[in-house]
């Protein structure tokens, strides 16, 4: 039986584990585990991911029942799985490769030396250090966290005036040009160097920056499409990402595609929900097929959809009075799912980040049209009562 390490959890992932015969050692820590998954794994260790004693643990139990793989969908867990892979020697993407794409810097830093890339970042401490970078590369200017996620605490200063010092964090910040074009994440798997790209999303934004919907195939000509992935193949060669899945955000802009970041993930927003009703893909198999059997991703055979949309509902800020409409729209044809999970008396935040978002209607259609318009339709039909 297939021995795996499965770092940070996922029911998604451990299901389907399960389902191809592989036993299960989970490693999550004491803060973040899901105690469903239990009874799932063979085994549970609960430490930090930094613990020196991690490691050698695992590999005690390697050389008694080796591993096949140590996988990791979340975003926490995808450096402490390339370093437990190196640990036992079991094969897996680098670490090295997977820090600098969690390393906004870095990552700038990799691409400008590699000659990919020569758009100028900066780490920045204060609002002088962004006024000297916009002096020198001019606005708008994009600060965000070194190592952020969610669109958390990301700031766009159009002209010198507006430039204040960003909130205090434990995480540096960074400087960068502002994109200007519209915004897509590709989805990608690659297979010992040979990239298939099974999806680009296209996103819609408030503020600019706040993702609140996603729409699968995007709205792009089929030259921009070919020129979309062409780039993304390169990049991925560029950062070293050789295997396994890959969430790719970027801007296609007046000069071509420019990436804003990367991860060796699925995306979130349940992304991969819409890759499979859109395009018959399921990212999570393919991950399994390819670690546990070496199989690529083949063309379904089921007829997918066609195409899937997720909108995020977004009421103003303030005590949910009362909410009507929902199970009007359960159960309606091509609506995958409807995720409201307020209540009267819920406070509703303003919306900064993806955290702070109140829920969701996903659907599926022929056309991402259709699939739009059967969100938007749903979404006007859901009365939420804030006061």
């Amino acid at each position: 039986m297939r021995h795996v390490v499965v770092v940070g959890g996922g029911p998604g992932l451990c299901d389907r584990l399960r389902l191809a015969g592989a036993e299960i050692t989970l490693v999550d820590t004491p803060a973040r585990y899901d105690q469903a998954l239990f009874s799932v794994a063979r085994r549970t260790v609960l430490t930090e991911y930094d613990d020196p004693a991690l490691i050698p643990q695992l590999r005690a139990i390697h050389r008694e029942t080796p591993f096949s793989a140590v996988l990791s969908l979340t975003e926490q867990g995808l450096l402490p799985a390339a370093r437990i892979a190196e640990g036992l020697g079991v094969r897996g993407l680098p670490s090295e490769v997977v820090a600098r794409t969690r390393d906004k810097f870095a990552m700038r830093t990799w691409l400008r030396d590699k000659g990919f890339s020569g758009v100028p970042c900066e780490v920045v401490r204060d609002a002088g250090d962004i006024l000297g970078f916009g002096t020198e590369h001019g606005y708008p200017v994009i600060v965000k966290p070194r190592h952020g996620q969610g669109s958390e605490r990301v700031s766009c200063f159009r002209r010198a005036e507006d430039v204040v010092t960003p909130p205090a964090s434990a995480d540096e910040y960074i400087a960068e040009v502002f994109f200007p074009g519209e915004e897509f994440s590709v989805e990608a798997f690659s297979c010992a160097g040979s990239h298939h790209v099974l999806a680009i999303t296209g996103k819609f934004t408030q503020d600019a920056f706040v993702e609140i919907g996603h729409v699968v195939p995007a709205p792009v000509e089929p030259h921009m499409t070919a020129a979309i992935k062409a780039y993304v193949g390169e990049f991925l060669d560029a950062m070293g990402i050789s295997d396994g899945c890959s969430h790719t955000e970027l801007r296609l802009t007046p000069s071509g595609p420019e990436v804003i970041e990367t991860h060796t993930r699925v995306g979130g927003d349940s992304i991969p929900t819409l890759v499979r009703q859109a395009t018959g893909h399921d990212l999570l198999d393919h991950v399994v097929q390819w670690f546990l059997d070496g199989v690529e991703p083949q063309e379904p055979a089921p007829a997918p959809s066609g195409a899937a949309a997720i909108r995020f509902f977004t009421p103003p800020p303030g005590t949910v009075a009362a909410i009507s409409g929902v199970q009007r729209w359960q159960g309606l044809p091509g609506v995958v799912k409807l995720h409201l999970p307020l209540k009267a008396g819920d406070r509703v935040p303003a919306i900064q980040d993806s955290r702070t978002r109140v829920g969701y209607v996903l659907t599926a259609s022929s056309t991402a049209e259709q699939a739009i318009d059967l969100c938007c339709q749903v979404m006007s039909g859901v009365e939420i009562d804030v006061r």
